[in-house]
């Protein structure tokens, strides 16, 4: 090494002197609190003045950093000797009949810590056994902003007028819980600034949205019987996820919509699960519904839709109607299947399938608004197609199609084109060298994070690579 070289190393290398601790509290403070909570308390075993600081410092609780033969003693013994403020507490691998058994005032000394995020999820529930109750004190943490609950039976007294309120609560995220219809609509009573809620697997029946406040609404798989949009005049979304396998069928899920002046995002519907009501008015395969039964502040709608029955096929026209504003539409096409009633794929049938498109008049937003169609897991299939030369015909304003194969379906771009060849249509040939993309890799991006980003203008949009 060079004498130059050498001497830089030199000047640069440590020197032996504890810096670190020659920093403001204030700046030492910062740097714990973006710690996991095991390394956060290391720090005590470094002199009396870390020991100060890190009983003074916010923390960051998240039992998954803790190894899980030390688990379920550590929690307790970090609830109960940290005085708070904590920033958050995620408590979602930890044994909660420890945890009553180690600290039994756990869920008022979590009431009483300021915390800002808390999640509580017990993944120890017996599939046999009753999901646990949840300690009545949890609803009392004033200080919240985000609170994710799963798996908890909720305190009867909720439903007896206790004193719940959430001043600051901005998120709510519900999982698997046992509760009422009025504990839903209690919580959203005592939450004056929340704006975003996501229920899934919970065990209710009906889900009535009155807030002032609420701009984001997912559900997800909850075997609910009706979910009524009555008052939420700042309501952007409702994301509707994966229905309950008991919603597709008969027993479809109500969706009534009475009250959302600004609701812009809408979907997943599928008319093999849903039936849409748009004030007083249900909307019917064989009814040609009001003017009135609209929704104009729409302008992205997903769908989900069989192409292979008739009855979705015409519901998904019915549907159209009901959004004349759309500008964005996704459909995703659900696969065949003969064991699905009303499933229909003989000749005869797919050529009833193409006088049906033949014969539809109009429809406002595609003759209007769509400028931009996503058809999702695309199959290649006859009825498809047909749908395809409706929209070619019926969509003047489209400037782009975009086709997502399902992975089964195709590899390459010319596969598609050859498939297009194939329908002796020039017309239609034409039209697709102007608007058609189709997709090679798709990054699938959709899930609750997405629906529930308010900064993500299409929560149904897909990284997409052409």
């Amino acid at each position: 090494m060079a004498d130059g070289a050498a001497s830089v190393v030199s000047t640069a290398g440590y020197d032996g002197d504890d810096r670190i601790s020659a920093l403001h509290d204030d700046l030492l403070c910062a740097i714990i609190s973006r710690l996991s909570v095991t390394d956060a308390a290391r720090t005590t075993a470094l002199g009396p003045r870390w020991r100060h600081l890190w009983h003074s410092t916010p923390l960051a609780l998240d039992d998954a950093d803790l190894h899980k033969s030390v688990r379920d003693a550590v929690v307790p013994r970090i609830l109960a000797d940290h005085p708070g403020p904590f920033r958050s507490v995620i408590l979602a691998e930890v044994r909660f009949a420890s945890l009553d058994h180690e600290l039994a005032e756990w869920p008022s000394l979590l009431a009483t810590k300021g915390i800002q995020i808390l999640a509580l999820v017990d993944k120890h529930i017996q599939s046999h056994h009753t999901s646990r109750r949840l300690p009545a004190e949890i609803l009392r943490c004033v200080s919240l902003q985000r609170l994710l609950l799963g798996f908890w039976t909720f305190p009867v007294d909720l439903s007896r007028g206790a004193d719940v309120i959430f001043p600051h609560l901005q998120r709510l995220n519900m999982i698997g819980n046992a509760m009422s219809d009025h504990d839903l609509e209690y919580l959203l009573a005592a939450s004056p600034v929340l704006k975003i809620i996501t229920l899934a697997r919970n065990k209710l029946k009906h889900v009535h949205l009155r807030s002032q406040s609420l701009q984001c609404v997912v559900i997800g798989r909850s075997a609910v019987k009706e979910v009524a949009v009555m008052e939420t005049p700042l309501l952007d979304r409702l994301i509707l996820l994966e229905p309950s396998p008991s919603a597709v069928g008969s027993a479809r899920l109500r969706i009534k919509i009475a009250c959302a002046a600004n609701l812009r995002v809408l979907g997943y519907l599928e008319p093999r699960a849903h039936k849409l009501q748009i004030g007083y008015e249900v909307i019917e395969p064989n009814i040609m519904a009001s003017p009135r039964a609209v929704l104009p502040s729409v302008k992205i709608l997903a769908l989900k839709v069989n192409f292979g029955v008739f009855g979705e096929v015409n519901m998904l026209a019915r549907f159209l109607r009901c959004f004349p504003n759309v500008d964005t539409l996704h459909i995703e096409s659900l696969p065949h299947d003969p064991s699905i009633p009303g499933y229909e794929l003989t000749g005869e049938l797919q050529e009833y399938h193409a006088k049906f498109w033949q014969g539809v008049s109009p429809i406002k937003c595609l003759r209007s608004h769509v400028n931009r169609m996503v058809l999702h897991k695309y199959r290649g299939y006859q009825n498809e197609f047909e749908f395809l030369k409706f929209i070619a015909k019926d969509a003047p304003e489209l400037q782009s199609l975009v086709l997502v194969p399902h992975e089964e379906s195709f590899t390459l771009p010319d596969e598609m084109n050859e498939m297009i060849d194939r329908l002796g249509c020039p017309r239609f040939r034409a039209w697709t060298s102007k608007v058609l993309l189709v997709l090679t890799k798709v990054d699938i991006g959709f899930g609750v994070m997405t629906a529930s980003d308010l900064t993500v203008e299409d929560p149904f949009r897909c990284s997409m690579h052409g």
